[in-house]
């Protein structure tokens, strides 16, 4: 089997397994649930994924990714920074909505069940914070921003928008993404030197 083709089996693996951890949940789920749902044996299932830990753990990494990829696409627009920032928190927030899969896969099991998958989303919040931090710091070198403490806003603001991930496991996904869009709005009506010429 080339790599193309092997790569393809795995995508659909990962798919298979996150509905069935999505349908009976992380601790139930069973490697012949997911073998069953993609219509594969066990022993294929097994060349791919030596355990459930590990598939857990990918189709994490795999969601995490995705999120990465809006964080690129931010850093590859032009425009300015303040655009720049509430375009990247409502393109996430769009993201989340897809991804609200990740939250069921990831927040359920304890913590030291998944040590890696745990990893790998801290290490997110890393670029994340240095991406947000960056954009807050070039507002403020372009002089279209306040001159700040660059680190206490990114830690505020990087905290609320934490919060309002956690809720999408609990409350009104939709009502969140609004309210993030609000809470960036917000801020950037103090933080902009020039607020009613420079809103995006």
């Amino acid at each position: 089997m080339n790599d193309d083709r092997r790569d393809e089996r795995r995508q659909m693996l990962l798919d298979a397994a996150k509905e069935v951890i999505v349908r009976y949940g992380y601790r139930k789920a069973t490697l012949e649930d997911v073998a069953r749902a993609a219509k594969v044996s066990r022993a294929t299932l097994y060349n791919y994924f030596g355990n459930k830990q590990e598939l857990a753990r990918e189709i994490i990494v795999r969601e995490i990714n995705s999120l990465r990829q809006v964080l690129a696409e931010s850093q590859n627009r032009n425009d300015p920074p303040e655009q720049r920032l509430l375009a990247l928190v409502n393109a996430r927030y769009r993201r989340l909505r897809q991804l609200r899969h990740l939250y069921s896969v990831a927040l359920e099991p304890a913590r030291d069940v998944l040590p890696v998958a745990v990893a790998e989303m801290e290490a997110f919040r890393l670029e994340q914070a240095s991406y947000l931090r960056a954009l807050i710091e070039e507002g403020v070198e372009l002089g279209r921003f306040r001159n700040v403490d660059i680190d206490t806003l990114t830690a505020a603001l990087l905290s609320a928008l934490r919060g309002l991930d956690e809720g999408f496991m609990f409350e009104d996904r939709d009502a969140l993404a609004a309210g993030a869009e609000l809470l960036v709005r917000t801020l950037l009506t103090g933080l902009l030197v020039n607020p009613a010429g420079d809103s995006p």
